[in-house]
């Protein structure tokens, strides 16, 4: 049983929640909001987009780049 590529659909089950986005080259985008998870029209690669900060425009990060996301638990968030 070998490892799986993290892939489109698996992007598309976090959209609207908050996640600790982990790329491979080891850096961690820390919480996280995925607001869509498509594949680009110019480029047709598979994108998400993740907000850090509100009124700001989305990041776009290419699937290829991310390998893997954990979700948060909302119950030990605390909202200041």
């Amino acid at each position: 049983m070998g490892m799986e590529r993290f892939n489109l659909n698996m992007a598309r089950a976090y959209i609207g929640r908050r996640v600790n986005l982990h790329l491979k080259d080891g850096s961690v985008l820390v919480n996280v909001y995925v607001a869509n998870a498509k594949h680009e029209k110019e480029s047709g690669k598979p994108t998400v987009f993740c907000i850090t900060q509100p009124r700001k425009p989305p990041l776009r990060i290419f699937l290829k780049e991310v390998e893997w996301m954990e979700q948060l638990n909302p119950h030990l968030l605390i909202n200041a």
